[in-house]
């Protein structure tokens, strides 16, 4: 009989010890996962804040653009438009002279007419994307220093419009990066419409670069606002550069069906 009960007492003392570690196991899981769920939790309050100050970055250089551009239109381009005019009032007696005056006035006005519309926002999102790029592209190909072709794949599509505008934006930064910094003399867009995503390059002949070497300069400056707008859309975007090569940007949106 006292056999039994000690083997009965044994029996209960394990199974209440395993009862304890399976308590403690589960205890010690539910910490890991409640530490787990904060971090996941604290990692999107952080990216949340990171967007939206991207999110108000980007407005705030697109109301900036606006008013340049709206300062453009109205002012300098009436300006010159009134200084064509009075060319026209001139004595002829030197002709040639005039004429050319004129000739670049009336470029100046194109020009400016055309920088006025590549910076508002409103402008781009009524031509949509390839046809505002196509404008980047025509514009640096009238000053007869450039060479620029537009490459388009696949069945055309849009975009919703503040991927458009994002995308865009990148194009012109790295478009006057590769004119600014990389003197390239030849620059090359393509445009890749497919069902499960959408591609963007833009590929220069300039000088090229080191892509660490540059991390602290005006270059990496742009590279970074380029990479953080990418972020904004939920893009991926690639940098490929060696010095003497050129350079090639890459931005890639998925396409959610």
């Amino acid at each position: 009989m006292a056999k039994e009960e000690f083997i009965i007492a044994i029996v209960s003392v394990s199974i209440l010890m395993l009862l304890f570690v399976i308590f403690i196991l589960i205890f010690i899981k539910y910490i890991i996962q409640k530490k787990g769920q904060h971090k996941l939790e604290k990692q999107k309050i952080v990216h949340d804040f990171q967007q939206a100050i991207l999110q108000t970055q980007i407005e705030i250089q697109e109301q900036t653009l606006k008013n340049i551009s709206q300062e453009i239109h109205d002012n300098i381009g009436q300006v010159l438009s009134l200084a064509k005019l009075n060319l026209n009032t001139l004595l002829p007696e030197e002709t040639e002279k005039l004429n050319d005056t004129k000739q670049l006035v009336s470029k100046a006005i194109n020009d400016l007419r055309d920088l006025s519309r590549s910076l508002h926002g409103d402008r781009i999102a009524e031509l949509g994307l390839q046809e505002s790029i196509a404008n980047e592209l025509k514009i640096l190909q009238n000053t007869g220093q450039f060479q620029t072709d537009l490459i388009v794949r696949g069945n055309f599509y849009k975009l919703d419009k503040q991927k458009e505008m994002v995308i865009f934006r990148i194009a012109q930064e790295a478009i006057n990066n590769a004119l600014k910094h990389a003197k390239a003399k030849r620059i090359e867009i393509s445009i890749n419409y497919q069902p499960g995503f959408f591609e963007l390059s833009i590929a220069d002949n300039g000088t090229g670069f080191d892509i660490e070497a540059v991390q602290h300069d005006k270059v990496g400056i742009g590279l970074r606002s380029m990479q953080n707008r990418a972020a904004l859309i939920g893009a991926s975007w690639n940098l490929q550069s060696a010095v003497g090569n050129g350079t090639t940007i890459n931005v890639k949106v998925k396409l959610v069906n």
